[in-house]
């Protein structure tokens, strides 16, 4: 219409629009942007909302007297902080023991699965053949519910001695089956954003397919090596059916949460859980440099 009118005044017709009348479309957009960014604000804070509350209670019930965990109306702010739960605690269970094989049997895990995950990840990223017959079986083991791979675990380890082992040798082999689908999932996808070509290359200038995985594909995807890492040693720390079935006395921490609650004492299994917090953030900060250096898109091609 704007380039109507200026035609129409070269030939001595209407005179040209006005600055006004050629801005007046655009200026509609930002208004939608701005609520569309809204409603995604309000979205996100939701999500926040939901998964910060029960956070909070946790943390409010292993700090305050048991007697405002069982309060009528219940309190949502902590009305008298006390550490009598944690001094408690230690004389409840033994603490020591279940903190140090839960820390003991996580970090096993995470070893172990690793040392299968991350060959498996990169002959699946290499070639698309393997890729799909591995992609397959983990799928299919994934099917099972927890509880259904637990007991026949159970008599399995009571069969060759590792049932209710002091160091959770039944329990980490039963983690690191659980944890290696999640492990190849993210180890493969890094894999897969490497360019081959550089592994060509080192292969060309006298590595082996050995020394090309190990000094060029493998530095280039610390990023997903560390978040690897971190979820399996959550799945580990916070995993509950193998834990119970497969160490009746040698207990880890998520066992010791469901006795503890199981006999009324939830202001007890606040503090466990409040506990076991703790090595859970501790890893992700230690992991969080690593996370952060994903930004490799770039850095060395």
């Amino acid at each position: 219409m704007v380039r109507l009118r200026e035609r129409r005044c070269r030939r001595g017709g209407v005179e040209p629009a006005r600055p006004a009348e050629r801005r007046a479309h655009p200026a509609a957009a930002p208004t939608g942007n701005r609520a569309v960014r809204r409603i995604a604000l309000l979205v996100v804070l939701a999500v926040a909302a939901a998964d910060l509350l029960p956070l909070g209670l946790v943390l409010k019930q292993a700090f305050t007297p048991e007697r405002e965990s069982f309060a009528w109306p219940p309190t949502w702010l902590p009305r008298t902080l006390t550490l009598e739960n944690v001094r408690t605690l230690r004389e409840a269970v033994e603490i020591e023991g279940g903190l140090g094989l839960s820390a003991l049997v996580a970090a096993l895990t995470v070893a172990a699965t690793l040392a299968i995950a991350l060959p498996a990840a990169w002959v699946a990223a290499r070639r698309p053949a393997v890729d799909r017959g591995l992609d397959r079986a983990l799928v299919f083991a994934r099917l099972f519910p927890t509880i259904a791979l637990a007991i026949p675990l159970a008599a399995l380890s009571i069969r060759v001695g590792l049932y209710n082992s002091p160091l959770g040798t039944g329990l980490w082999l039963a983690h690191t089956l659980l944890a290696l689908p999640v492990a190849f999932l993210v180890l493969r996808g890094g894999f897969r954003s490497v360019p081959v070509e550089l592994e060509e290359a080192a292969r060309l200038d006298g590595a082996s397919t050995a020394g090309a995985f190990w000094r060029v594909s493998l530095p280039l995807v610390r990023p997903s090596l560390a978040a690897a890492s971190m979820l399996v040693f959550l799945v580990s720390w916070d995993e509950f059916g193998f834990s119970l079935l497969l160490q009746v006395t040698n207990r880890p921490l998520p066992p010791l949460v469901y006795y503890l609650t199981a006999f009324g004492h939830p202001g007890l299994a606040s503090a466990v859980a409040a506990l076991m917090l703790v090595p859970a953030v501790g890893v992700l900060l230690v992991l969080e440099p690593a996370l952060r250096a994903g930004v490799f898109a770039g850095s060395g091609r």
